[in-house]
């Protein structure tokens, strides 16, 4: 698991056809409101598949990949198929193709990601490293931004960092603690805190009332070219050297 990378994706998508309801689970409180994500399923080759319905009216959907380099990290959310990339392979294009699910294009090719990283000493990662997990950046990718944005927590002796992209509809978790990475953030976080991140970035607005959420939409204005509002004294810088 320290090897790899995890891709959590969400594609906004034109309406979708052939699903059905998800199974019941209690309400997330994270969100201040019940309809701000409805959630469906839709089944792709046999095996099922999250969508969500925003209350606004639009569609996502979502799924996850295990990324072995940064560069297949970098190519786990590409959403069309460019001339350039045409003997890559493009696990998400081929996977909406499959199920005749057309992504929402906004401009933009790429889908809304939160990757996770686990490492045995945070303090030991360098900055441009966290901010290439951040940024979905391959390993050849430039580095024009020449600085992180991250808050950080510590339980138990172990330090977990979240890093915000900058303009690149994309966030990172960076952790030593291996409990939290198997048990809360994949089977839970990695999808919550990408849902408040889209509905953000969105919408403008954060649909949540809780703390850490609300920590969280800070950091991610501050790395928001058009976004003045945040507050400096609740999220750190790190240069990269």
């Amino acid at each position: 698991m320290k090897n790899q990378y995890f891709s959590e994706i969400c594609v906004p998508i034109q309406t979708p056809y052939g699903f059905k309801p998800a199974e019941k689970e209690q309400f997330d409180f994270t969100f201040d409101r019940k309809d701000r994500f409805i959630d469906y399923q839709i089944e792709i080759e046999g095996q099922d598949y999250d969508i969500s319905l925003d209350d606004n009216g639009q569609w996502y959907f979502f799924t996850s990949f295990v990324c072995d380099s940064l560069d297949e990290l970098k190519l786990s959310r590409q959403i069309f198929r460019p001339p350039y990339l045409e003997n890559e392979e493009l696990r998400l294009v081929d996977l909406m193709g499959n199920a005749d699910i057309k992504p929402l294009y906004e401009g933009h090719d790429k889908a809304y990601g939160h990757a996770l990283a686990l490492t045995d000493n945070l303090s030991s990662v360098p900055a441009y490293r966290q901010a290439k997990l951040a940024n979905y950046d391959g390993s050849d990718d430039p580095t024009i931004i020449k600085r992180i944005h991250y808050i950080e927590n510590e339980y138990k002796g172990e330090s977990t960092r979240l890093i915000s992209g900058f303009e690149t509809r994309s966030f990172a978790t960076f952790t030593e603690n291996e409990y939290y990475a198997k048990k809360i953030h994949l089977p839970n976080n990695a999808r919550t805190y990408l849902k408040l991140f889209v509905y953000f970035s969105r919408y403008g607005t954060l649909p949540s009332q809780q703390m850490m959420p609300r920590f969280l939409a800070n950091l991610w204005a501050s790395a928001q070219s058009l976004n003045t509002a945040a507050n400096p004294a609740l999220y750190k810088q790190e240069t990269i050297e």
